[in-house]
């Protein structure tokens, strides 16, 4: 197990995505069962929508 910031996997794994998350997304710690070396581009983009859509819950639109 290994537990890292969401902003480190992405520019390991997908440095181009990182301008899609905003801050507090990128500190989001998150833990990866089997360490970075098995996670690929399309883990990346579930735990990056997983993070997003819990971060939007806490968004208030007027």
């Amino acid at each position: 197990m290994q537990q890292m910031s969401l902003e480190n996997l992405v520019q390991h794994v997908s440095p181009q995505w990182i301008h899609l998350l905003r801050v507090q997304e990128r500190s989001q710690f998150i833990v990866l069962k089997n360490g970075i070396q098995t996670v690929n581009e399309d883990d990346v983009a579930e735990i990056m929508e997983a993070v997003i859509q819990e971060h939007a819950k806490e968004t208030l639109y007027h």
